[in-house]
C-alpha cells in the first residue's frame, strides 16, 4: 500500500502528470493515464467519495469550490479528508474547483492550463483526528461535507472542524507531527488568518532550520520577494523543469505550492502562496524529510529570484 504519493500537474501536457510514491522515489514517473481519467492516481485515490458509502466520511475544502462564491475571510486552502474506521488519506492540492461534485470523478477544467500539485498521505484515524485540529486553524472553506455516527467520537476534531469550531486565542499557528499508517514521520504546519505573517520565511524556514526554495503561485499584487535578511533564507523558484517530459515553465504558469530545503533533505507541499494579502489567511504545508524526493524537486529548480536585502 502506498504510504503517499505526491504528484505535478504539468503546463504544456495540459492533462498529463508526474508522480512519486512512498514505493519509488528515486525518480518521476510520467503517467500513462490522463489527470482527467478515473484510473489516474486522483481518480483512483477518490473512489470511495464518488461510491458515496454511508459509512465513509469526508470533509471537501478549497478557497475556490465548484459549488459557491469564495469567501476571502476563509483559509487559503485547498483538500480532502476521506476516512471510514480502517482509516483513510489527507490529500493537499493546489486545484480550484476540486474535486468536483457529482456521480464521477473528473478533473477540474480551470487547472488544466496551470501546473497543479497534489499530495495524499494514508492515516489512522488518530492522525485523520490530529488533521482536523489543524483545519480548526486553516478555517478551509467546507463545500461538502460528511461524518458518519459511527466516526463522530474517532475522528471528533475533524467533526469540530466541521461544525465552526475555530481557533480563538494565541499562538495562531500549530505545528505537529503526523505519522501515515506504515510510520513514515511528516510535519504539519498550519496557521491561522491571524497569524499576519509569511508562512515560510516567518516560520517553516526556522523551524526547519533551512533555507527554502519556494515555488508559490506570484501572479497579483502584493508578490512577496525573496528574503535574505533572516537567519534562514527564503528564496522564490522563477523556473521549473520536469525533465521526465521536457518540460520548463516560468512560476507564472504554475499553480503548485512546494518549498524544497536548500541544502538539507526537507519537502514541503501546501496550499498558500508568498503574498501580502495571504498572511492573513489561514493556510499551511507539510513537510517530509526524505534525501531522494527532496533532490527530485531541487532538480526541478531552474532559476530563482535573487535577493535585494
Amino acid at each position: 500500500m502506498k504510504q503517499w504519493i505526491d504528484g505535478e500537474k504539468l503546463i504544456k501536457n495540459g492533462l498529463g502528470y508526474a508522480y512519486i510514491t512512498s514505493t519509488d522515489y528515486t525518480k518521476w514517473e510520467f503517467s500513462n493515464y490522463s489527470i482527467n481519467d478515473t484510473n489516474s492516481i486522483l481518480g483512483n485515490t477518490l473512489v470511495p467519495f464518488y461510491k458515496n458509502l454511508s459509512d465513509t466520511g469526508y470533509v471537501l475544502y478549497n478557497d475556490q469550490p465548484p459549488t459557491e462564491l469564495p469567501k476571502s475571510s476563509k483559509g487559503h486552502t485547498k483538500g480532502v479528508v476521506l476516512t471510514d474506521l480502517n482509516g483513510g488519506f489527507w490529500l493537499i492540492h493546489s486545484v480550484p474547483h476540486f474535486p468536483q461534485l457529482g456521480a464521477n470523478y473528473t478533473f477540474s477544467s480551470s487547472g488544466v492550463i496551470k501546473g497543479q500539485s497534489f499530495f495524499c498521505i494514508s492515516l489512522d484515524l488518530k492522525n485523520l483526528n490530529k488533521v482536523g485540529i489543524q483545519l480548526q486553524y486553516n478555517e478551509p472553506q467546507i463545500y461538502a461535507s460528511h461524518v458518519p455516527d459511527i466516526l463522530k467520537s474517532k475522528i471528533s476534531q475533524i467533526e469540530a472542524a466541521v461544525s465552526g469550531v475555530t481557533v480563538t486565542q494565541p499562538p495562531w499557528f500549530n505545528q505537529i507531527p503526523i505519522t501515515s499508517k506504515s510510520g513514515i514521520r511528516f510535519i504539519s504546519f498550519a496557521k491561522s488568518k491571524k497569524f499576519g505573517k509569511d508562512l515560510y520565511e516567518d516560520w517553516v524556514a526556522p523551524a526547519l532550520q533551512s533555507n527554502l526554495l519556494v515555488e508559490t503561485w506570484p501572479n497579483g499584487a502584493g508578490k512577496l520577494p525573496s528574503n535574505c535578511s533572516k537567519p534562514f533564507k527564503v528564496y522564490n523558484v522563477e523556473t521549473v523543469s520536469m525533465k521526465v517530459t521536457n518540460t520548463t515553465f516560468s512560476n507564472t504558469q504554475d499553480h503548485s505550492k512546494w518549498a524544497v530545503s536548500q541544502n538539507l533533505n526537507w519537502i514541503c507541499i501546501g496550499d498558500i502562496n508568498r503574498m501580502e494579502h495571504q498572511k492573513v489567511r489561514g493556510g499551511g504545508t507539510v513537510c517530509l524529510n526524505n534525501e531522494m524526493l527532496s533532490t527530485n524537486y531541487r532538480d526541478c529548480v531552474v532559476a530563482i529570484e535573487k535577493c535585494h536585502n
